[in-house]
């Protein structure tokens, strides 16, 4: 007969195992692109994480969005956007490509992301990880989560993707 006692540990075991992360970024934030001015308000992504995974990971691809000061999403004023206020000229993907072996830390930066006169923080809602074994798996960056996946980042923000240019 199962009793409380005898199934809360496994339940316990259960939940350690699932809330555990795959990557863990120590950095996830722009900085400045251009060290001599010659391109004002261009920022790279610049990120560090850790492989906590037990698998190696192929391709890691953050789904992230550029939010101003007042917690609205903003386009970046990359030439060609057509309609910089559609919610899709919003959206960000930073792709990084491995192989990522467990237990390493990485350092990785993309130049010219975003382009943006004001301050602007990189915000992430989705991670997508694909395995060298094929796996996938994609998390959805929530409030209870953030700090699994981005305990670099201080504090959550409800983004509104309605505002802002």
């Amino acid at each position: 007969m199962f009793t409380v006692k005898r199934i809360l540990p496994f339940i316990i075991c259960f939940i350690c195992i699932t809330a555990n992360s795959q990557v863990s970024f120590s950095k996830f934030k722009f900085a400045k692109d251009s060290p001599f001015g010659c391109c004002p308000g261009r920022k790279m992504t610049d990120t560090k994480f850790s492989i906590t995974s037990d698998i190696p990971i192929k391709y890691i691809r953050v789904h992230y969005y550029g939010i101003n000061q007042v917690g609205d999403a903003v386009s970046s004023d990359i030439v060609g956007a057509v309609n910089a206020n559609a919610e899709h000229t919003k959206h960000r993907i930073l792709n990084l490509t491995g192989p990522f072996e467990p237990g390493k830390k990485y350092s990785r930066w993309a130049s010219g992301t975003f382009i943006y006169p004001m301050k602007v923080t990189a915000f992430p809602y989705l991670l997508e990880i694909i395995y060298m074994n094929g796996k996938k798996e994609e998390i959805d960056i929530k409030e209870n989560n953030l700090k699994t996946y981005f305990p670099c980042i201080k504090k959550w923000i409800n983004v509104n993707t309605e505002d802002g240019y």
